[in-house]
This record gives structure tokens, C-alpha cells and sequence, in this order.
């Protein structure tokens, strides 16, 4: 598996950031995204990170925008981790320049300015003594060096990043959007995806199965809640084998050149001791295939597969084939 992780910052409040993320604070989920769709803004008041695992080569993308933002110093857009020590770091310059840091030293600077406004930034890093790093602005090269120091650590590897809102002052913020993250492994999104867009879909209906018990009503209604209303409605079960698959919303409004994956996210939780585990369920050109089992706690949780091709076919999700599948949970254990 090669794409990670993927945010649209639609499904969710931010009350349930640590759902998804290892840690949060001052975070503010709202209208700032690009077409009118919600981001994260990060001031002064808010960091937030993911731990991951620990890999050499870490890609992410993210839309960007820093708004009315006033700066009192560089400010981080993206750290790279090795167990909370940075290794290197991207950062935007008071000047609006980019620079690449190895946890403060600059291993190099853009020579071009970000715009204001929306500007889709990519950031690739190789994590050792002889490593490398590349940037990308909408898509261009701006900013790379090749055998440059990136490993500040005795790990030659980072395990999750971080972002905050140091170098922003009260009055700025910066707002982030269409994220995705991948590392360096398998043959396919292990590097630079381009622009992205990241859309949330929910159930809009019943699909083949419906085996768990719905709190009331319609098992899909009880789960298309944006964002997800816990324990208010829902649906559950306690049979080993039982699951729900869920017709969802389609993409109508444009056709993308690529689909590079499809994030299952499943707010879910036990409720009685003794270990339990769920898996999503994709149904795909009428055949279903289970995900990876993944225990339950006791409190809700976000947890997600990627699925970065469709399995009836093997090869890269179409829009056809998307729109026709359906998703849902399945009691694994």
C-alpha cells in the first residue's frame, strides 16, 4: 500500500478530531476549504498530528491557503516525525518563500513566492544522511535538493507528522484542505499525486445486506448522519458475520481523471467486554471482499480502510464502477 490517508474535512466535527488523529488542540473545522467545502483553519492556538509508521519516504498533498495570515516568524506547514522528533519540516517564509529545514537548519529555499489564495502544495521527503526532498506548488517543481542531510535522528525514517500554527500570530490563520499522504513502498501512488480533490460521500440507501439492527427506522438512515450523531442513532450487532452494505452518493458534478483510492471511514465502538473487531465491506460487480479486521474499544473511534483499486476488477476505480458499489461494516469477530 503506497496511499495512506486522506481528509476532506467534511464527515466530522471537530469535537471528533481525536477520532482521527493522534493529537489536536485549537482545532477549527470550517467553510474555508476550496468550492465552498469545509478545511481545517491552524492559527497560533493549533497543532495537530498523525503517527503513522515508520517509513523512509513520506508524500503528502494538500490544498493551501493562508489567507489573512500574519506572521511573526517562518511558519511550519509540515513536519516530518521520528517519534516526535522533527526530522524535516516545510515552512513558509515571512516573505512567502518556501524553504526545507532539517528540524530548523535550511536545506533550502524557493525562489518563488506562494500567491494568496488556494495553492496546492506537495511536499516529498527521503529521510537520511544522503536524502532528498522536493516540493511542488500546484503541480511545478519549485524547490528540491537529492544527497542533502534530511535525518536529524538516528533513524533514518519518520513514523507521522505534525502541523502548527507557530510563526502565525492571533490575527491569522491558514486554512487547509484536500489532504492525502503516502509513503514510498508498492508500485502505484508512491510518489506525487498532483491536485486532488478529496470528496465525502454517505449512504443514501439500502444496499444487498442489512443484517445489523438499526436503532430505528432504515439501517442507512441511521448512519448517514454528518457528522456522526454516536450513539443518538445507529446500527449494531453482536453475530460474527453479520454486515450492512450501503448504497452511497455519486459523483455527479465532475469526472475525475483518476481515482487514486477509496478511504472507508466506520465511526464504531463495543459495548460489552472481551475483544470484538470489525472490517468494512466493499460490494463491487455483485461480489463483496472484507477488509482487515480491527478491534473495537469501548469509545467511538474512526476507523478506516484504503482501498486503492476496485477488487471486482483489479485495476484502478472508475466513476461508473464507484458510483455502483456499495460500503459498509461487518461484525469480523
Amino acid at each position: 500500500m503506497a496511499l495512506r490517508f486522506v481528509d476532506s474535512f467534511d464527515h466530522y466535527s471537530a469535537a471528533q478530531w481525536l477520532r482521527r488523529y493522534s493529537s489536536g488542540s485549537g482545532i477549527v473545522i470550517e467553510a474555508g476549504g476550496r468550492r465552498g467545502t469545509n478545511g481545517v483553519r491552524v492559527n497560533h492556538l493549533c497543532s495537530f498530528g498523525k503517527v503513522l509508521d515508520a517509513q523512509a519516504t513520506w508524500i503528502v498533498g494538500f490544498a493551501y491557503n493562508f489567507g489573512g495570515a500574519m506572521f511573526t516568524g517562518p511558519a511550519t506547514l509540515w513536519a516530518w516525525q521520528d517519534a516526535g522528533t522533527p526530522q524535516c519540516d516545510l515552512r513558509l517564509n515571512t516573505n512567502l518563500t518556501l524553504s526545507v529545514t532539517r528540524n530548523g537548519t535550511v536545506l533550502g529555499t524557493s525562489v518563488a513566492i506562494l500567491s494568496a489564495g488556494n495553492s496546492y502544495i506537495e511536499f516529498k521527503a527521503t529521510i537520511g544522511n544522503a536524502g532528498s526532498y522536493e516540493v511542488r506548488v500546484n503541480g511545478v517543481n519549485i524547490l528540491s535538493g537529492a544527497g542533502v542531510d534530511t535525518q536529524n535522528t538516528a533513524n533514518a525514517a519518520a513514523d507521522r507528522f505534525v502541523v502548527d500554527g507557530f510563526g502565525i500570530t492571533a490575527a491569522g490563520g491558514q486554512c487547509y484542505d484536500d489532504l492525502y499522504v503516502c509513503d514510498g513502498t508498492g508500485s502505484s501512488n508512491n510518489n506525487f499525486l498532483g491536485d486532488v480533490r478529496i470528496d465525502a460521500k454517505f449512504p443514501t440507501g439500502a444496499g444487498n445486506s442489512t443484517q445489523f439492527t438499526p436503532s430505528a427506522g432504515s439501517n442507512f438512515q441511521c448512519v448517514d448522519d454528518n457528522p456522526p450523531n454516536d450513539d443518538i442513532d445507529h446500527v449494531e450487532s453482536a453475530n460474527v458475520g453479520d454486515k450492512d452494505t450501503y448504497a452511497f452518493g455519486t459523483l455527479v458534478s465532475h469526472t475525475p481523471l483518476s481515482i487514486f483510492g477509496v478511504q472507508v471511514n466506520m465511526h464504531a465502538k463495543k459495548d460489552d467486554a472481551g475483544a470484538r473487531s470489525i472490517a468494512s465491506v466493499v460490494r463491487s460487480g455483485g461480489s463483496d471482499t472484507d477488509g482487515a479486521a480491527q478491534p473495537l474499544g469501548t469509545t467511538y473511534a474512526n476507523l478506516r480502510q484504503m482501498v486503492e483499486q476496485d477488487p471486482n476488477t483489479a485495476a484502478p476505480w472508475t466513476k461508473v464502477n464507484l458510483n455502483a458499489s456499495e460500503f459498509g461494516p461487518k461484525v469480523a469477530a
